[in-house]
């Protein structure tokens, strides 16, 4: 290639690389504005009575240490009820371990909340198998005036619900959830994880999640705290039985009846371990990205232009363009560089592995298009053990939309 085309090619990149890096740092900065952030040291609310789900599907080794966390709130936690949902492994007999075991006793001093292990009905034929769960456990539990549900592998601080409850209490809000920190074992996860965080935070607009008059919604169903009378009014998760991205349809229904919604960073209140292996973090995010980020053509266009801006600068680079154009890429590169691996350090990630983002970018867009080809084939979705029919419409689903309500029928029990 001529110089002054490399040149040319050079300034370019480095263009939409500080483009796209300038995007990115408004984007985190707005949403870790400290009124958009909760931690063990913001205030708390411990009178209200809250009862614990814990939705589980073969998660043992995971769901005995969630069920010890939610006996160590300091929150007035009244019972913990694990729906163990047709699990193969021995996921019910470590709950009910865990809620019989020695347990930190809260700070409060109050009474050991009761562990309750109940089974699901299986599914019927036109719900998805964790919402399905989830209504149970909403039935079961009847003792609290807050409702939590909590994935089974997800590991609470003892402040958490507390915390919640009084970000609740003072904004007035129905529901709340924390997006929480990735823990992570395996350099696959440490690379990817931590950019998808990033991802997901640049998407979101916490501002307009809270503004009652915003059509935006967003739970994550990781953590979701709602109070049982809105939950109830709007039907709860029977209602959204149908969607596999349960926790947006609640937050779409529970916005479109008036409630306000509460989404904070709370690295330091919650971390989740998602996946153990590479194959599943492909399919689990290949069930959801497609469903939370959209399927269509423009929606994997802006992942696609997010991917390139970061890995153009470093691709003009090495082709060695002259030294004016050469500070123009290279200042694009350094500044996505110095916003991963800053957004790295917030979320308490390993700052030095964003030397990799580019990687990381391009695995994780092949993860999104995989999952917008799925449901734009209809392709089924498969996960532990179930396989549902995609949607094929392409409708968006992210916050701020209505997700897809119609039923999905599981094809297959393990």
């Amino acid at each position: 290639m001529p110089v002054r085309a490399r040149n040319a090619v050079a300034v370019l990149a480095g263009a939409a690389g500080l483009a796209a890096g300038a995007h990115s740092l408004a984007r985190l900065g707005r949403a870790g504005r400290g009124r958009h952030r909760l931690g063990p040291g913001d205030p708390a609310e411990r009178a209200e009575t809250v009862s614990v789900v814990v939705p589980a599907r073969d998660e043992a080794g995971r769901v005995g240490g969630c069920v010890a966390a939610l006996l160590g709130q300091d929150a007035a936690v009244a019972e913990v009820v694990v729906v163990d949902d047709g699990s193969s492994d021995a996921t019910a007999a470590e709950a009910a371990a865990a809620g019989a075991g020695p347990v930190r006793a809260a700070p409060t001093g109050r009474a050991r909340a009761e562990v309750r292990v109940v089974a699901a009905p299986p599914p019927g034929p036109e719900v998805a198998g964790k919402a399905a769960a989830c209504a149970y456990g909403a039935e079961v539990a009847a003792a609290g005036r807050w409702l939590a549900f909590v994935d089974a592998d997800v590991v609470l601080a003892p402040e958490a619900l507390s915390r919640l409850l009084a970000a609740c209490r003072d904004s007035g809000a129905v529901a709340a959830s924390p997006l929480a920190r990735q823990a992570t074992r395996t350099w696959w996860e440490e690379l990817l994880l931590p950019d998808l965080g990033l991802a997901v935070a640049e998407r979101l607009d916490l501002d307009a999640v809270a503004d009652p008059a915003s059509p935006d919604a967003f739970l994550s169903g990781q953590c979701l705290l709602v109070r049982r009378d809105a939950y109830d009014g709007v039907g709860g998760f029977a209602a959204v039985a149908g969607s596999l991205v349960e926790d947006l349809a609640l937050a779409a229904a529970l916005k479109a009846a008036g409630g306000r919604l509460e989404l904070r960073l709370a690295p330091g209140l919650a971390a989740v371990r998602m996946y153990g292996r590479f194959g599943d973090l492909w399919e689990g995010l290949a069930k959801n990205l497609a469903e939370v980020w959209g399927a269509g053509a423009g929606d994997l266009a802006r992942q696609a232009a997010r991917a390139l801006a970061g890995v153009a600068p470093w691709l003009a680079l090495a082709a060695r363009p002259g030294p004016p154009a050469r500070r123009v890429a290279l200042a694009g590169g350094l500044l996505q560089l110095t916003v991963r691996a800053g957004g790295r350090l917030v979320a308490g990630a390993d700052p030095r592995l964003a030397l990799a983002y580019p990687a990381a970018d391009l695995v994780l867009l092949a993860v999104y298009a995989d999952s917008v080809r799925r449901r734009r084939t209809g392709a089924p979705v498969s996960w532990k053990g179930r396989t549902y029919p995609a949607d094929r419409s392409g409708a968006r689903s992210p916050a701020g939309a209505t997700p897809d309500r119609r039923p999905r029928q599981p094809q297959a029990e393990p």
